[in-house]
């Protein structure tokens, strides 16, 4: 064997076990600590709606039947902040706070929901919603639970204060 393949074969062992080591290095300390399910849920909710003091916005209680991937089928309640733009071909900046709760009430999830709703441009009582959810908790097997999730949502406004709401999620839940 001549001096290169030795420093080849020494350079490539080196090398190896670098890799070996801040793979294993990495691999004990970026992993996600807990059970990681999958999150999928699609609901159908009236909104009722109440003026706030600055006539941009709106606050809204919705409430609703859901169908969910970890809870079954569930009841959701959210009390959510919409700010419309003073351009209404501008989209809705929507914020608020959501709980899923299984049917016998044991078990729920909660939500914080960010997004923005645009006009449809065909009907002005319609809009399509999208929002990031960050899963902060609940009770029974979620009362530690966190995750993120994305939502799809369509808002068909059946009044100036009321709406008929349909959504699909997916996402992740991690539970201890």
């Amino acid at each position: 064997m001549n001096t290169r393949s030795c420093l080849n074969r020494a350079a490539l062992v080196a090398a190896g076990a670098a890799l070996i080591l801040t793979t294993a290095f990495v691999s004990a300390h970026d992993q996600q600590q807990g059970n990681v399910s999958p999150l999928r849920a699609n609901a159908g909710l009236t909104v009722v709606a109440t003026p706030a003091s600055d006539p941009s916005v709106l606050k809204a209680k919705a409430t609703g039947p859901v169908q969910t991937s970890l809870l079954g089928n569930c009841i959701e309640n959210a009390d959510i902040e919409a700010h419309f733009p003073t351009n209404p071909a501008d989209p809705v900046a929507i914020n608020g706070a959501v709980t899923l709760t299984s049917l016998d009430g044991a078990t729920s999830l909660n939500l914080t929901v960010s997004g923005a709703a645009t006009p449809d441009l065909a009907n002005p009582y319609f809009y399509n919603a999208k929002y990031r959810v960050t899963i902060t908790g609940g009770t029974g097997t979620y009362a530690s639970a966190r995750g993120s999730a994305e939502l799809s949502e369509l808002i068909m406004f059946t009044s100036p204060l009321t709406a008929t709401v349909t959504w699909t999620m997916k996402g992740f839940v991690i539970t201890p």
